[in-house]
């Protein structure tokens, strides 16, 4: 069973890599596209963001030294104050654009994998016109997906803070309780993550959204699940160097514009990831309908596309 299983996600895996090959030009666009538009706004964030935090820690370093209730103190406050402000609005600014090019760009891939796996061939321009014509499905998906995550992190703050002072533990180093907490947090976030990660390609390609679109991928991954949560893990392992990276680089990076380079980097390696993962669950999406013997129905533009598929297993098993 094991083995089969193993076989089952390795198949997926190469399908996911054939689908690149097969339309080389359009997963090319796209990627590059991806890449293109985040270190932009990456670069425009770290430009944006950098003036006002050193002018802050600059002034904060003066507050100590300048006597309270006089003019100078009253300015220095005054200056701090408008500093953070800048620094939060422009944060959401940015955090907002990189959500909405995530979301779009996430539809467009699940899209261009889609037409790619029926054999189909469609230009960048259509293909991105149809990203945009089928975004609110993704969006009020994304919307409750976002929400049940966070729902998940506020129980799991509960359930560690409750540990804590119970049983007295840290977890501000790496240990054996730490470890032996956190991960089973981590594998069931990722269990749960394959309905939610099949639910955003089931409201791109499918005229489906939210609580619905989260029901029929609960529907589709029956007897498929543990494969979706090899995927996760697979692709959790592969970005945890990443963000350690990141991580590491991040915190030099506004005394030294060098740090840029290697955060680019990143960026574009984490894109590459992201990107195989939405294909990955494309391939994923289309093995469920064909295990429960349902239509291929893609929606997104003036025409459909429909494959008939033969049940591979009995829809009696789970």
């Amino acid at each position: 069973m094991g083995s089969f299983m193993l076989l089952e996600l390795v198949g997926t895996l190469k399908e996911s890599q054939k689908l690149f090959f097969r339309n080389v030009k359009l997963m090319s666009c796209i990627f590059l596209l991806i890449i293109s538009l985040s270190s932009i706004l990456f670069l425009s964030c770290m430009l944006s963001i950098k003036p006002p935090i050193t002018d802050f820690a600059l002034k904060a370093r003066l507050l100590p030294a300048t006597s309270p209730g006089t003019p100078e103190f009253a300015n220095l406050l005054s200056s701090l104050k408008g500093d953070l402000r800048l620094f939060v609005g422009l944060e959401w600014i940015f955090v907002i654009a990189f959500c909405f090019s995530s979301l779009f760009f996430a539809t467009a891939s699940i899209l261009a994998s889609a037409v790619t796996y029926c054999g189909k061939d469609m230009s960048i321009k259509e293909l991105l016109s149809r990203a945009v014509k089928s975004l609110k499905r993704p969006f009020l998906t994304w919307f409750y997906i976002t929400l049940l995550r966070l729902g998940y992190y506020l129980f799991l703050i509960a359930f560690l803070v409750s540990l804590v002072l119970i049983f007295d533990l840290t977890f501000t180093e790496p240990s054996l309780s730490s470890i032996i907490i956190l991960l089973p947090a981590i594998v069931f976030e990722a269990y749960l993550a394959v309905v939610w990660n099949l639910a955003l390609v089931v409201s791109v390609l499918e005229e489906k959204c939210g609580i619905e679109a989260l029901g029929k991928a609960g529907q589709l991954i029956k007897g498929l699940r543990m494969r979706g949560l090899f995927l996760n893990l697979l692709f959790v392992a592969l970005s945890y160097p990443v963000s350690h990276g990141v991580h590491k680089y991040g915190k030099t990076v506004m005394s030294s514009n060098a740090a840029m380079i290697p955060l680019l980097l990143l960026n574009s390696i984490s894109c590459l990831i992201i990107l195989f993962n939405l294909m990955a669950y494309t391939v994923l999406y289309h093995d469920c309908k064909a295990t429960h013997g349902e239509e291929l129905e893609m929606q997104g533009g003036t025409e459909n596309t429909k494959v008939a598929f033969t049940p591979l297993v009995s829809a009696d098993l789970p």
